[in-house]
């Protein structure tokens, strides 16, 4: 079974640990815009996912950002070069993060994502065949949860910075529903989000196309 996230029209930009694309990050106390480590602007906030975590079974917010202040100069791509950021952030006392006024900071666009299951073993297999079934198009399946990533290139998994482990795929994410408001992964792109639950706790982001 593949868990496939629909695009979802009807999200808000509220303080809550709900899965959504675009509007304004859901964050505690002491949050810091995040910064790109090559050209020091704040990077642009994409979406956020609510994940389980399997060694503590504490629910968590990981908050997803790249670098869109210079498109192509900073390796947005790259889980390591400190363009893009997850953040694995708890879902006590949340509230609106306050966005910097400078830089490439926001999506133009705010939308949620439910869960619906098709079956199936290969994402890109059961994608387009379950959103025909729908009677919808195939741009509103906007990724996956869990299960197994399917590459555009080659398999690219990260190891955790801390224990040095492969780390467990979270989420595929789609460019998103409408061209003219769709996330900048290449032209046509997909992105995959990774954890690690080990006791320093890390997560990664990167995109292929």
């Amino acid at each position: 079974m593949v868990d496939l996230i629909v695009h979802d029209p009807r999200a808000s930009d509220t303080a809550s640990a709900t899965l959504r694309i675009g509007g304004r990050p859901s964050v505690p106390a002491g949050f810091a815009w995040p910064h790109c480590a090559k050209c020091k602007g704040a990077m642009r906030f994409l979406g956020q996912l609510p994940r389980r975590n399997a060694r503590t079974g504490e629910t968590r917010l990981l908050l997803l950002f790249q670098c869109e202040n210079r498109p192509g100069m900073c390796d947005s791509w790259d889980p390591d070069m400190a363009a893009n950021a997850v953040l694995d952030v708890g879902i006590e006392g949340l509230g609106l993060a306050e966005v910097p006024a400078k830089g490439e900071t926001l999506l133009e666009c705010l939308y949620g994502g439910r869960v619906a299951v098709a079956e199936g073993h290969d994402y890109d297999g059961v994608r387009g065949g379950w959103a025909q079934a729908q009677g919808l198009g195939p741009r509103e399946v906007v990724g996956q949860l869990g299960g197994i990533p399917s590459w555009v290139q080659a398999d690219h998994t990260p190891n955790c910075a801390h224990c040095r482990q492969p780390m467990s795929f979270v989420a595929q994410l789609e460019q998103g529903p409408d061209a003219a408001t769709e996330m900048n992964f290449g032209g046509g792109g997909c992105a995959y989000v990774f954890a690690c639950d080990c006791a320093q706790g890390s997560a990664k982001f990167m995109w292929q196309c």
